[in-house]
């Protein structure tokens, strides 16, 4: 499958979804007993942990379709976040990965508050805010009002462009086998847009 082809493929099951058409597909025991021989996926999917965002349901795709990675705030920056896209992308051979953020990002309005309210988060919670930060900076002249949509994208903007630049994944993409793309899905609407 190329690139486009996992693409629209990706697409074609969101549609579906939003349009309440879902086909629930390669979710049986026959779909279970031939993907425990190996994994196939067909595209690589960056995203917030956010229960709101459930790949396998809004994609309306079955069982081993998707390699999943998930964490909040959709961020790329972890080596386990990245060393996870590369294996699927080297190793399982994926020809799409797609960085993928949501409308109410709560990791996203943490950042804004953190830039914006000089906030202060406990424990670990500043490994996932930090990386969102740039994307913060990069809107502060945008209304209050539009600013968490704006960072929303500026971030999965970010993160396509970091992965975007290791050398494992730009490789790939240079000859023409990976394509790495973002994203924003909608929770109100369930439709995933694509950002340039």
């Amino acid at each position: 499958m190329s690139p486009d082809e996992a693409l629209a493929r990706l697409l074609a099951g969101n549609r579906r979804f939003a349009d309440d058409k879902v086909r629930s597909p390669r979710r049986n025991t026959v779909r279970r007993a031939e993907i425990a021989q190996g994994q196939n996926p067909f595209a690589t999917l960056v995203s917030c942990a956010d229960s709101r965002v459930t790949l396998e349901l809004i994609f309306d795709q079955g069982l081993g379709d998707l390699f999943v990675v998930r964490v909040a705030g959709n961020t790329a920056s972890d080596p386990l976040v990245i060393g996870s896209a590369e294996f699927a992308a080297v190793v399982l051979n994926t020809p799409l990965i797609m960085v993928l953020g949501h409308e109410e990002c709560g990791a996203v309005k943490a950042a804004i508050d953190t830039v914006t309210n000089g906030a202060v988060y406990p424990g670990d919670l500043p490994a996932v805010i930090n990386p969102i930060i740039p994307a913060v900076q990069q809107t502060l002249s945008v209304p209050e009002a539009m600013q968490l949509e704006a960072a929303a994208e500026a971030n999965v903007r970010n993160q396509v462009h970091g992965l975007t630049a290791v050398p494992l994944l730009a490789a790939r993409v240079s000859s023409g086998a990976l394509k790495i793309v973002g994203a924003i899905y909608g929770l109100h609407t369930g439709t995933v847009e694509m950002l340039d």
